[in-house]
């Protein structure tokens, strides 16, 4: 059997750690049996169930089953026992149960004694399906039915054409070597190699990849790929540790940069080099030309700057790690005195467009994806969005509308402040409850502030990006913190504005003929309820108004008012609160 250098023991203890996940998979054993390999029909569920889990590591970047190892604890089954013969009886159970057929790669590790069974799933060119008809793909800690809008997606990734795992043909002599004294391929640059190891040492300094000779660091970043007998580099490895001749297999692999300036001047910027490289010096330039600029509410001052870094970086990121690096495209930047647009070559993913991309991904690049998050500049998928739009709201700037051409996505954000309230509001909130307003308030707040008559729970839930799984928690929140308040009652209730925190005239002018109108309406229905029925008290006028007791003062403030509009009379008395009325 089959025995990978790369699977060594410290290895399997840091995957241990981490767990379940989208390349590794525990099975203690197999139909509950202490040893491996009884009769072949006992293991007929296993079968299915392993065929599952193979099918859906080879439509995404393949994987390891470790056979022997206890799910719930990660303790090593010490009884497991296996011999060759029952694993290439395996092996041809799988075989048969997956179309097209994939054949499984079988590795021994001991550990702690007891030999252990790895199943390395390879990665595949091919969509899979099981027996049975089932396109599965691996997610997380399971698997998951492939949804029809990333069967496009997925099957452009399985050509490597389009996307990150495309491989290279490349010189590959070289008279450098690794750290470790290893030769290095001859398409790799030893600077950039080395800059890769710094930032994920930077990032994350207990990384197992930091052990990791070079040759075994690319392949467990998707940065090589095993084709027959030569080992390749892939598009990740070209963009992220290519020397120049690597590189010109890329020529548009590019960043171009121009500040348009108030005078009609521009500056020009052209950033090449590894992916590390152009995010860098870009970022950099990007950075330096932020400009601030002071806001006073009250004795609250806060600075704001025209671009945030934050912004900067996650759109820069984002137009990096999800571009169409097929397309003769280079990413463009422009500058402008009021605003800022970030262009990148290819339309949005499959199943992904300008109204959902705030919630859903769909990565196009996922093993770029996980090396920039090794090396720090992106963290879990879509969290970039919600850094962008937090931040720009929480200045009380607009949040950014993409807007799709045939060949690219543009994302543009606005340098003025367009909303001070939402800003000042904000920084309230977290001086009140000790916690920051995060995204999903921001944005419910926003579409309350910029409506003058309020909003429904209805158009709250459908207007763009608001969470509705989120949506009642935070409004009682923010009713609750005298952030907001409710007018009209059932299907005309609305949301608006608490008159505390409305700082302009038109602002307490407008909340006061909401107001009005709210108690005319209460009016109506306490008079049309004495024509039908005859009379009635303060306990049924709240039941009928839908208010709570301790609203029992408002609605004797309205009975005062109809008496002395001479509407209702008072029919009977039995005590101050126990007056019964009628209609005049």
């Amino acid at each position: 059997m089959k025995k990978l250098t790369k699977l060594s023991v410290q290895w399997f203890y840091s995957l241990l750690e981490k767990g379940e996940c989208e390349i590794l998979d525990f099975k203690e054993q197999l139909e509950n049996k202490s040893v491996f390999g009884k009769s072949l029909k006992s293991f007929s569920s296993s079968y299915e169930e392993l065929a599952r889990d193979v099918v859906a590591f080879a439509n995404c970047k393949g994987g390891f089953l470790f056979i022997g190892i206890v799910d719930s604890t990660k303790e090593i089954n010490t009884d497991f026992q296996y011999t060759d013969a029952k694993v290439f009886d395996l092996i041809k159970q799988i075989q048969d149960r997956t179309e097209p057929t994939i054949t499984l790669q079988a590795h021994r590790i001991k550990v702690s004694g007891t030999d252990l069974l790895v199943l390395e799933v390879p990665f595949s060119e091919q969509m899979h399906r099981t027996s049975r008809g089932e396109f599965l793909i691996r997610s997380n800690d399971g698997n998951r039915p492939i949804e029809p809008y990333e069967m496009a997606t997925i099957q452009s990734e399985k050509g490597l054409i389009v996307y990150d795992q495309k491989t290279w043909h490349v010189s590959s002599t070289s008279a450098d070597v690794d750290e470790f004294g290893n030769p290095l391929p001859g398409w790799v640059d030893k600077d950039r190699a080395s800059l890769l190891r710094r930032r994920i040492q930077e990032a994350h300094p207990d990384s197992q990849y930091l052990r990791k000779p070079l040759s075994e660091l690319f392949d467990s970043l998707g940065m090589t790929k095993q084709e027959g007998e030569e080992t390749l580099p892939t598009t990740t490895g070209v963009l992220f540790v290519g020397n120049q001749r690597a590189l010109r297999e890329m020529p548009y692999s590019q960043i171009k940069y121009i500040h348009y300036f108030e005078d009609g001047t521009y500056q020009p910027y052209e950033y090449t080099g590894s992916l590390i490289e152009m995010a860098e010096q870009c970022f950099g330039q990007l950075k330096s030309e932020i400009r601030q600029k002071e806001i006073h509410f009250g004795l609250f001052r806060e600075y704001v700057e025209d671009y945030p870094e934050v912004v900067l970086r996650e759109l820069l990121v984002n137009a990096l790690a999800h571009r169409d690096y097929s397309r003769q495209q280079i990413i463009e930047i422009r500058k402008y005195p009021t605003y800022i647009e970030i262009e990148s070559p290819g339309g949005f993913p499959q199943g992904i467009d300008k109204y959902n991309f705030l919630r859903k991904t769909n990565a196009r690049n996922p093993y770029i994806m996980d090396i920039l998050r090794e090396i720090g500049f992106a963290e879990k998928a879509g969290s970039g969005f919600d850094k962008i739009f937090q931040s720009l709201l929480s200045k009380g700037k607009d949040i950014p509308i993409p807007e799709e051409t045939n060949h690219s996505v543009i994302f543009r954000v606005k340098a003025e402040i367009c909303s001070e309230q939402l800003m000042q509001l904000s920084y309230q909130y977290a001086q009140l409850t000790g916690q920051t307003m995060d995204m999903d308030y921001l944005l419910v707040m926003n579409q309350i502030i910029q409506s003058d008559k309020g909003l429904s729970f209805q158009q709250l839930e459908d207007a763009p990006y608001i969470s509705s799984l989120k949506l009642r928690h935070i409004l009682s929140d923010l009713c609750e913190n005298e952030f907001l308040e409710t007018t009209g009652k059932t299907s005309g209730q609305r949301y608006i504005l608490h008159i505390s925190k409305r700082a302009s005239t038109k602002e307490k002018i407008n909340y006061s003929i909401t107001r009005k109108q709210t108690k005319a309406r209460q009016k109506e229905a306490i008079i049309r309820y004495l024509d039908e029925v005859g009379q009635i008290d303060n306990s049924d006028a709240r039941q009928l108004l839908k208010l709570p007791p301790k609203d029992a003062s408002l609605v004797s403030r309205l009975f005062k008012e109809l008496l002395l509009a001479e509407e209702i009379v008072i029919i009977s008395e039995k005590g101050k609160n126990k007056r019964v009325y009628g209609r005049k």
